[in-house]
């Protein structure tokens, strides 16, 4: 009988392991990706081993099978925790306007001059020249300025938390196949 068949499906599809200037690289490549992961993260990637082992631990817990996406996405929540926890530190902590210095900015604001469009696209679209009133509205409305500012700041945390934990999985895989000689599995 032939070897494929007296081994097991768990067995076949166990990572194969991989050379020494493999892991040596993989190591080397680990480093340089946790150190670009926090300067680019701002920091968000050192919650990113810490959305891994939960899901680990969840996935020991529960009898699961383990998978890249789910530490990744882990990886990713978790540093995303981070920034909102870290930035809403910031936001706490640091110095508030107070109303009277709101209303002056918005005033100053106001009294810049309007930025007139260029010729050529005044032509090439004719509606563009005549502001709407209802949208000056809106946008000169504090509401709508606070809700800019909410969509923004979620922006941002989204966008750190997404590359803080996608850097600090990739250096959690690099440095798994520089330790243990074996790709995740």
């Amino acid at each position: 009988m032939p070897e494929t068949l007296l081994t097991t499906p768990a067995a076949q599809a166990a990572p194969k392991p991989v050379s020494l200037i493999v892991r040596i690289l993989s190591g080397i490549g680990g480093i340089v990706v946790f150190l670009l992961g926090l300067l680019f993260s701002v920091g968000a990637i050192l919650a990113a081993p810490l959305g891994i082992w939960f899901v680990q631990r969840w996935r020991r817990r529960h009898d699961r099978r383990s998978s890249r996406i789910a530490s990744l996405f882990g990886a990713i929540t978790a540093s995303s925790l981070f920034t909102v926890l870290v930035g809403g530190a910031i936001f706490a902590l640091g110095p508030h306007p107070t109303q009277e210095e709101l209303r002056s900015a918005v005033v100053e604001g106001q009294r810049q001059p309007a930025v007139k469009l260029p010729d050529w696209y005044t032509k090439a679209f004719p509606q563009a020249a005549h502001a709407d009133s209802a949208s000056r509205k809106m946008v000169e409305s504090p509401g709508f300025v606070r809700l800019a500012l909410v969509l923004g700041a979620v922006t941002v945390v989204v966008f750190f938390g997404v590359l803080g934990g996608g850097m600090g999985w990739a250096t959690y895989a690099l440095l798994h196949v520089a330790w243990s000689g074996r790709a995740l599995g």
